[in-house]
Order: C-alpha cells, then sequence, then structure tokens
C-alpha cells in the first residue's frame, strides 16, 4: 500500500456530505450542519476541523435480505436514515459516536429493524439513552462508539436478531480476515443512499499499511482498517456506525475514510474488541 499523505480532513461514513474529501460516513437528514460533514451519511457538527469522511452507501456490493443480516437496523434522525447500527440485546445497540453526539434529545432518536429497506417495513422503535464511550474523540474520530437504548425491548424473529460481541480480551484481528460490511450508504461519493441493504466483503489490512495510508497519527488502537487493495469495495456515506462482522462476531463499527473506495486508501473501523469493555458496561451482555 503507497505511503500516502494523509488528507487534513479524513471523512466520516454518516450521510452527511463534509466540505472535504476526508471524512466519517453518516448521512445526517435533520441537521443541516451536520450533513455538510459527515461521509455523505453521517450527522457530525463542528466536523470542519477534523482530517475524517463519515461514509454513505456501500460500494462494490450487492443487494441482500434483512433476514440475513438480523441485527442490523437504520438510525434515524427525525425520521430519515443517517447512520446504521447493530442489534446486540433486546434493549440495546451499537452505533458509532460520530452519529449521536449532536444528539442533544434521545427522543429525537429511533431505530428501523426488521426491514431490508431503510425507509419502510419493520418495526420502528425509539432510544431512550444514547452512552457515547468518555474517550471519544471529534476531532480524531477515536474511541468512536456509542450504545443506544431503547424505549421499549426488541421481540427476536426472522429479520430482527442480535450480533454477538467478541470474547473478552480478544486480540486485533489478523491481516488477511475477511470481514462483511453492511448498510444502506452510498455507493458512490456523490450518490444517493441504497434503498435496499447492501453488503460487501473486504480484508482486514496490517497496522502499518493502515497508518501509512491514512498517516501515522490518525490510526490509534481503538481503530483497524480493511478493504481491497485496488479499491472498489467499501463502506460509504450512510454507512457509518453499521456493523463490520467477521465470524459471526460484531468485530467493527464503519466510522470513516478516505472518500470511499478509493485505491491505497481502506475504509478505517472502530474495534469492538478494544472497546468491547465498555459496550459490555454500558449494555449489561
Amino acid at each position: 500500500m503507497a505511503n500516502n499523505t494523509p488528507s487534513p480532513n479524513p471523512t466520516l461514513h454518516a450521510v452527511l456530505r463534509p466540505p472535504t474529501s476526508n471524512v466519517p460516513r453518516s448521512t445526517a437528514a435533520g441537521n443541516s450542519d451536520l450533513i455538510k460533514m459527515l461521509h455523505p451519511i453521517t450527522l457530525l457538527s463542528a466536523l470542519t476541523s477534523t482530517r475524517t469522511t463519515l461514509k454513505p452507501s456501500i460500494v462494490g456490493g450487492t443487494e441482500v435480505s434483512i433476514t440475513d443480516y438480523p441485527y442490523q437496523i437504520a438510525l434515524l434522525n427525525g425520521g430519515a436514515c443517517t447512520c446504521g447500527g447493530s442489534i446486540i440485546s433486546p434493549n440495546h445497540i451499537v452505533t458509532a459516536a460520530h452519529c449521536v453526539r449532536s444528539a442533544r434529545d434521545p427522543s429525537h432518536i429511533s431505530i428501523r429493524a426488521g426491514s431490508s429497506f431503510h425507509n419502510t417495513g419493520g418495526e420502528i422503535v425509539n432510544v431512550s439513552a444514547i452512552a457515547v464511550h468518555p474517550a471519544y474523540s471529534a476531532g480524531m474520530v477515536d474511541n468512536d462508539i456509542a450504545v443506544l437504548t431503547l424505549g421499549q425491548a426488541l421481540e427476536f424473529k426472522p429479520g430482527i436478531e442480535p450480533i454477538a460481541l467478541p470474547a473478552s480480551g480478544s486480540t486485533a484481528l489478523a491481516a488477511g480476515e475477511e470481514v462483511v460490511v453492511s448498510g444502506w450508504g452510498t455507493e458512490t461519493e456523490t450518490g444517493s443512499l441504497s434503498r435496499v441493504l447492501r453488503a460487501v466483503a473486504v480484508a482486514v489490512t496490517t497496522m502499518a499499511e493502515c497508518r501509512a495510508a491514512h498517516g501515522e497519527k490518525y490510526i490509534t488502537e481503538s481503530m483497524f482498517c480493511a478493504g481491497v487493495a485496488g479499491g472498489g469495495k467499501d463502506a460509504c456515506y450512510g454507512d457509518s456506525g453499521g456493523p463490520v462482522v467477521g465470524g459471526g462476531v460484531l468485530v467493527g463499527v464503519v466510522s470513516w475514510g478516505k472518500g470511499c473506495a478509493r485505491p491505497g486508501y481502506p475504509g478505517v473501523y472502530a474495534s469492538a474488541a478494544y472497546l468491547r469493555d465498555f459496550i459490555a458496561a454500558v449494555a449489561g451482555v
């Protein structure tokens, strides 16, 4: 992987479109400021000085059914899908901190579970509490994890089921290990959200490759990278907070990247193993 000079502004993968090419990956729709900065699909306010780009829809993947990804949920802000998330218990969802850090009132946030579509079907459940990792850094997008408590417990059934967390004491993922990322994010850096759930398989890189691509100081122990050498497969705007699964376990959460699916720039994910203690403490799992 080339030793590229990192962009001063990464891209979060929420549904907001950042002013720079490097931002988180979410799709904020209820907050104009957030939508401007997050990976075309992540709501992040006050992110103009950061290096990341929130991410949109899955790039290079295929349409899938919620029955095969029953832990996937759509995170709704004001009724619009801005990020993804994962069911880990009847009452708890794991997502990216940058997807919810600006949500002052949990009542504005809800989830859609049990549907292959982000805007119809399934069940909508309100969020009653939001716990953001105490060491979360918006500037570094470090410890990018949050746990949502639902106002009403989910009833597990086909299409609505939990995903297991890594075992306590789990080590870092092995380079070359295949993981699957899913979400409703955009399929290109300038596209719209996918109506149907999509998934793509990518390979974990070494930390050395990850740091060479994005910059030594920007990749911390709470992160890992995954992608394909020639680009073309990645999470994108709107996928932020969504699941990264390996071996039937939630190994990560979509966080940020430089654009989407660009050669030499693997996606950056929050490590569920590294952040497990926080998740378990909040959710009691």
